[in-house]
Parts: structure tokens; C-alpha cells; sequence
């Protein structure tokens, strides 16, 4: 018997409260503590296992129906609460008998089903209590440690901190938002270590999943938690001693500033305004949610250097003429002092001219302007930013503008092997740290391309 495991995107949107509380006493900690400790020779108990599957597959059954529907009554919120709440009081039993199930004894399934009912039907309380004990355990059970990183970064995040293994994500905004990592430069070598496939691999996972584009959050939510029970959960985080480094004093670099520039750039759809008439007035800065002094002020002229980045893919096939007579105006329109580079993609990457001033050498590039086939969006604004734009310098700015439908293969459920090498998480990161300005011009291809089953890849290049 086979238990699939709900993720935690599934159960975002089903949130059930159960009272907060934990079954287990000091003693009892201390005593399964010591049952890990003494690490009997393993017997299977066969009992165990079909009764924690049993509650599992119940629960998760529940918990399917109450997601499939529109609207979720109160009495299947109810129902699902009781399920809840049955299950904590039997597993918790459970546990205080057998101690913590390993693998050895309810086989892997088993161990899915005893994580699945933890997550779940457990209070922060009771997980908080039992997490040294699973922590030992997993030091003599390895097999366990894929399914704890889950349960692990779920507690983290629910503190208000980073979570570590990068398994917790939330659907928001059409998009699926992963929480910060801690240590992001190691994670990749934690996920290994305990099992889980390379991030690359589970954002990739997740996108075709769920049909949502990955972002990166920034910050970790805030703990909705109580500050009681927040700082308790820190705490017994802390002791696990998991993720935690040896920082030298001689390695930390303190600096303090009191003023920090910011670019601002202005777009409107009003043709009348004018930006240079905005004073320092009309802007307001925020760190925190705290207002900030704006010290200093200017609008200023600066030369740029512009990315004209064209797609080229099978699906802008009809619109070539239109591209081509856009890209002219730009080259047109362009000041005397800003150099254009133009870079056109479809499954490949080409730079059709290199940043120049030369309006000659722009314009004849157009007229060769082939392609189509696969669209790699996002590979193409990488190629732009890095082998194009290069590092920023103070005397120019710089800006990358693309003309496309926004169809990354990467968005397309059953071509995804055909999109881009660079996810749309890791391009939102390098845009994030770079001063380059992105100005998308969208190509409407769906009609002409377009067919219902791409109607969410759409919807979701739009929304990139």
C-alpha cells in the first residue's frame, strides 16, 4: 500500500484550527528521547503501520473533497476539524506507546503517513515538543530526513524565520512565492543531504505542477503566531542545531550609511505630462513601512544604453511586419547620445547588432531579422543583461526592452523541455540587482497562435 503525501501548497488554501495544545509532558519527550537513544533492534509492527496509513489516506481523502469544491460549506470545515482532532488524540496515543515510528518498523509508507498526520493534524505545540525526538531519529534513520525538511522549514517559516531546505512555497498573486532560504549559496548541498532533488529541479516540479510561475520572496511572512508560542518554536528550533554555522568576528563587515541613491523612472500613458515637471514632492520613499527623508533631489539627462530584444519564436509569425516596423520607429526615436544594441530569440539566441550610436548599422540589422520555433523568453533578457548590458557604469543607464507574447516554453505544460535554461525565479533575482530598466511591449498572439489548451500559459506570461 502506497501513501501519497499532500504538499503544503495543497493544504494553504485549507487551513483548519485545531486548539492549541500539546498531548506530550516533559516526560514523555524524555522518554521517547530515550527509546531513540537505546535503539532496539528494529521489529516491524505491522498494526502500527495500517493504522497510521489507515488515518492518513481518511484524512487526506477529507481534505481532497473539501478542495475540489467552489465553495467549502462549514460542515465539511467542521467535519474536516473533527477528522483533525480524532486523528492528533489517536496518533498521539500512538506515539506515547510505540515511540517514534522508523522506517524499519512501518516501512516508507508508513513514515509518509506519520509526517502527513503531523503536519496536519499537529499543533504547533506538539510538533514543536516532538521535534528534538524526530531530530534524533533521523540521525539513525536517514530515510526519514526527506520528509522532516518538509515539516522542519514549515516551522521555521510559521516563526518568522528562513526556512532551510526550500520546500515551502504559497500561491499568491497568480504566482507560487517561495520563502527565503537561509544560506542560499548552500542550500542545493543541504537538499541533497537529506534526500531532496536540486532546487532547480523542485521549482521546475512545481511550475508544472500547479501551472504557476515561481518568485522568490525576499522577506519570510511574519509569524501569525502568538508571541509566546513564536519565541517557544525559535527556541526549540535553535537547539536542533540544524543550518547553524560558526561565524569569525574577523569576517563581518559592519558598514553605516546615511544616504542612499535611488533611479527613479517614470511611465505614463498620459502624453500631456511631462516628467520633468515632478518635484521632490510627488515622491514618497518607504523602508519598513516607514516614511524616509528624500535629502536630495534631481531629474537628470544621462545618455542610455537600450536592448531591443525581439522575439522571433513560431508564434509571432504573423505579427513579423509589425516588429519590424516598431523596431524602426525605435531606432528612429532614439536621442543622438543613446547607443541600441538588438538581440533577437526564438529557441536561440542571436545579437543581431551590438551597442552602437550608428542608426545605419541598426536599421540594415533589422532587414535580417529571421526566425522561429521555440521561445526562450527568459534566456534571452539573461543574454541581454549580462552579454550586452554588462556591469552598470555611472555615466549611462541602461534598459532592456522587450517585444514579445511572453510565452516562455518553460509556461507550456507539455512543452516544457523546449523553454529556457534560466528559470523565471533566478531572472527576477538578477533583475532585482541590477539597475537596468525592463520595458515590456506585449505581442497579443493568442488568437493567432493561441488554441485553449495554452490559455494559462498565456494568462501566465502576462502575468510575468
Amino acid at each position: 500500500m502506497k501513501f501519497v503525501l499532500v504538499t503544503a501548497l495543497l493544504l494553504a488554501c485549507c487551513s483548519v484550527a485545531i486548539r492549541a495544545q500539546s498531548c506530550l509532558t516533559d516526560d514523555d519527550v524524555k522518554q521517547m528521547l530515550a527509546r531513540v537513544d537505546a535503539a532496539p533492534a528494529p521489529t516491524p509492527n505491522k498494526k502500527l503501520r495500517e493504522e497510521l496509513i489507515k488515518m492518513a489516506n481518511k484524512q487526506r481523502e477529507l481534505l481532497l473533497q473539501v478542495v475540489d469544491k467552489d465553495q467549502t460549506k462549514q460542515k465539511d470545515q467542521d467535519k474536516l476539524h473533527k477528522t483533525y482532532e480524532d486523528n492528533l488524540a489517536k496518533f498521539c496515543q500512538l506515539i506515547k506507546t510505540y515511540g517514534w515510528p522508523t522506517s524499519a518498523t512501518v516501512d516508507q509508507d508508513g513514515v509518509l503517513a506519520t509526517f502527513h498526520l503531523l503536519k496536519n493534524a499537529g499543533t504547533y505545540e506538539f510538533q514543536r515538543d516532538l521535534l528534538p525526538v524526530i531530530v534524533a531519529a533521523i540521525k539513525k534513520d536517514p530515510l526519514q530526513k526527506r520528509e522532516f525538511a518538509g515539516l522542519y522549514d514549515r516551522l521555521r517559516v510559521s516563526a518568522g524565520m528562513k526556512q532551510l531546505f526550500g520546500t515551502q512555497a504559497v500561491s499568491m498573486g497568480g504566482f507560487l512565492v517561495l520563502y527565503p532560504v537561509e544560506d542560499d549559496g548552500k542550500l542545493d548541498a543541504r537538499r541533497a543531504e537529506y534526500g531532496l532533488p536540486s532546487m532547480d529541479q523542485y521549482m521546475s516540479a512545481l511550475e508544472g505542477t500547479y501551472n504557476k510561475t515561481v518568485i522568490k520572496a525576499r522577506q519570510p511572512p511574519s509569524s501569525q503566531l502568538s508571541q509566546q508560542l513564536t519565541d517557544s518554536l525559535t527556541k526549540a528550533i535553535g537547539a536542533t542545531q540544524l543550518g547553524a554555522t560558526d561565524v569569525d568576528p574577523n569576517d563581518v563587515i559592519k558598514t553605516e550609511t546615511n544616504l542612499v541613491s535611488l533611479n527613479v523612472s517614470i511611465f505614463s500613458n498620459n502624453l500631456k505630462m511631462f516628467a520633468g515637471s515632478l518635484a521632490r514632492e510627488d515622491f514618497r520613499v518607504q523602508e519598513n513601512g516607514q516614511d524616509q527623508t528624500v535629502t536630495y533631489f534631481a531629474s537628470t539627462d544621462v545618455p542610455f544604453d537600450l536592448v531591443l530584444v525581439v522575439d522571433l519564436s513560431g508564434s509571432t509569425k504573423e505579427k513579423r511586419s509589425l516588429i519590424k516596423k516598431s523596431t524602426m520607429r525605435f531606432i528612429e526615436a532614439a536621442r543622438p547620445k543613446d547607443r541600441l544594441a538588438i538581440v533577437t530569440f526564438s529557441g536561440i539566441t542571436n545579437l543581431i547588432s551590438p551597442l552602437t550610436l550608428d542608426r545605419a548599422q541598426l536599421a540594415a540589422s533589422v532587414l535580417n531579422m529571421e526566425g522561429g520555433g521555440e521561445s526562450h523568453v527568459w534566456d534571452a533578457v539573461k543574454f541581454a543583461l549580462n552579454d550586452v548590458l554588462g556591469p552598470k557604469t555611472l555615466e549611462r543607464r541602461r534598459a532592456v526592452v522587450l517585444m514579445s507574447d511572453g510565452v516562455d516554453g518553460l509556461l507550456i505544460r507539455f512543452a516544457r523541455s523546449s523553454g529556457s535554461k534560466t528559470s523565471f525565479a533566478d531572472l527576477v533575482e538578477q533583475v532585482r540587482q541590477t539597475d537596468a530598466l525592463i520595458v515590456p511591449i506585449y505581442l497579443d498572439t493568442e488568437k493567432d497562435f493561441g488554441y485553449s489548451g495554452l490559455s494559462d500559459s498565456y494568462e501566465n506570461a502576462r502575468r510575468a
